[in-house]
């Protein structure tokens, strides 16, 4: 919708367009085609300074658009199965698991299938049941089991790729076939979900934003250079230690404020659950240092990255009664990006190269001179190529910008960084795989 056309305007010309597609299409008729009651829509008609007018919702806005493409397909396009409208159906189902997520991670509260309504603490919301009626209609119509029709049931298909359980079209065309929106075992959403459901979501703040409010509430008291310093220091801390040692955990000697310590020690860490014992304690990792747990053909690392990457070694066991470990929120933003991070960051500082980890607070992950450095591990590259699209984040700040994506995923999907370059469609930046990065960054550097 422009920005200098106003909301009624813009739907009297939608209706205009449609009219070509649905003869004699009248308000009340665009109203049921978008699945808008009808009283509600006039109110989206009336003048905006009218006492009755009301802002159009994002879904509603997003199912308009979604009609307008559809009446526009040349003649040519035609014999095309029929579109299911991803650009309605994914995002919602994504912006459908970020506010379930907000619910659980965030304020603490169950996930609920009853109508939400005044004074309820727990429940749907409109928008949530709008988005569980799209997967119902697009599961009936691929004959599939009606996966929209209880949340939970719901959520947990949203652990599973999209492409194994709704399997339509425009998942299969955009690249979305082996995106999660889920992490299984944390029920976190994945960067994938938190993307795609950018505009849809309703949330103004990302889930990853508000589960650190404290921590970035605490260091915008300090001097800038202090506070760069603490959150560099308590975030390499936490992606190296997933597990920690009680007595570690309370007398670390990380220089960092003791204000900055506590909060640490009360809101990143969780006691160990007793079943994670296995035998005589917890198995904690050779590579990475978190927990394993007991796999189909044997013990596998809980850090997702550190499982498909490197071969299952155990360095010790631990009672659980002696451990703590990160809280969930953080186990999926800090711990399941920082294993390729680190490892990238100790091999760069190997080489005898002055590398900063997570600068200016994570400007990007790690700098070496006028070099940044984002790594990513987005199943779908094309959602992270659209991500690109719409902004380059911190990397703006530097001279080169650079992309890289750990070799575990281009070996699962060989084309990876081909299609997420053809997606981006940013010259300024250059993709690399993280074996190839490391070799580049020694050459340019002793260049």
């Amino acid at each position: 919708m422009a920005a200098q056309q106003s909301q009624k305007d813009w739907l009297s010309a939608a209706k205009r367009v449609l009219s070509k597609t649905h003869l004699n299409l009248t308000w009340d008729e665009f109203a049921d085609l978008v699945g808008i009651e009808r009283r509600a829509f006039k109110t989206y008609r009336l003048p905006e300074d009218s006492s009755n007018f009301r802002v159009m919702p994002p879904l509603a806005t997003a199912a308009i658009k979604n009609l307008l493409q559809v009446s526009i397909i040349p003649p040519a396009e035609s014999a095309k199965p029929p579109s299911t409208g991803l650009s309605l159906l994914i995002p919602s189902l994504a912006a459908l698991v970020m506010r379930q997520a907000r619910l659980a991670l965030v304020e603490g509260k169950m996930v609920a299938g009853n109508q939400k309504s005044y004074g309820m603490p727990v429940g749907l919301l409109p928008e949530d049941r709008k988005a569980m009626s799209l997967v119902s209609h697009a599961c009936l119509a691929l004959g599939q089991p009606d996966w929209g029709s209880e949340i939970h049931q719901l959520l947990w298909q949203c652990t599973k790729p999209l492409g194994e359980w709704l399997p339509i079209q425009e998942v299969t065309e955009l690249g979305y076939i082996d995106t999660r929106l889920i992490h299984a075992e944390d029920g976190t959403p994945t960067a994938e979900a938190e993307e795609l459901s950018r505009d849809f979501s309703g949330i103004t703040a990302s889930i990853e934003d508000q589960l650190f409010t404290k921590l970035v509430e605490v260091l915008s008291r300090f001097p800038e250079k202090s506070a760069n310093k603490d959150y560099t220091a308590v975030r390499e801390f936490v992606v190296r230690n997933p597990v920690v040692r009680v007595e570690n955990l309370r007398k670390s000697e990380l220089d960092v404020s003791s204000q900055i310590w506590l909060l640490m020690q009360q809101q990143f860490y969780e006691p160990v659950p007793d079943g994670w014992n296995i035998g005589d304690g917890v198995p904690i990792c050779a590579h990475c240092g978190n927990a394993m747990q007991q796999g189909k053909a044997g013990l596998v690392c809980r850090t997702q990255a550190c499982t498909v990457s490197k071969p299952a070694a155990v360095a010790h066991t631990i009672k659980s009664l002696d451990l703590m470990r990160v809280t969930r929120g953080i186990r999926q933003y800090w711990i399941e990006p920082g294993l390729d991070e680190i490892q990238m960051y100790d091999a760069i500082c190997k080489m005898g190269l002055p590398a900063e980890l997570y600068p200016f607070r994570d400007r990007v992950d790690i700098a070496v001179g006028d070099i940044g450095i984002d790594l990513k591990a987005y199943s779908s590259p094309e959602i992270l190529g659209r991500k690109f699209c719409k902004s380059i984040g911190g990397l703006a700040h530097y001279l080169r910008k650079w992309v890289v994506i750990p070799d575990w995923l281009i070996v699962a999907h060989p084309s990876y960084l081909d299609r997420l370059k053809v997606t981006a469609q940013r010259d300024e930046l250059l993709f690399l795989k993280l074996s190839d990065a490391l070799k580049l960054v020694k050459e340019t550097t002793n260049a």
